[in-house]
């Protein structure tokens, strides 16, 4: 029987939710932290902090109203990332 997920997009769900409970600052720190093999996050665990930014519209005009791809432009040019 074939799951409804596959074990690698559970896992970044489950990333999503944790860095859901974080603070902006916090996932800010994490995304600007250059030290990526050394560090402790994985390039999935960044990706999920970046989504939860873009999500809440971090460092840009609040509410957007821009579609997803391009908030998250707006996000990453904000952040300088």
């Amino acid at each position: 029987m074939r799951t409804l997920l596959s074990t690698r997009r559970a896992r970044f769900y489950r990333l999503v939710r944790q860095a859901n409970e974080q603070s902006s600052q916090w996932l800010e720190d994490v995304l600007k932290d250059k030290t990526r093999n050394n560090g402790h996050f994985t390039a999935v665990a960044r990706l999920a902090c970046l989504r939860i930014l873009v999500c809440r519209d971090y460092g840009i005009n609040s509410p957007s109203g821009l579609p997803y791809p391009q908030r998250k432009k707006a996000v990453r040019a904000a952040l300088g990332i």
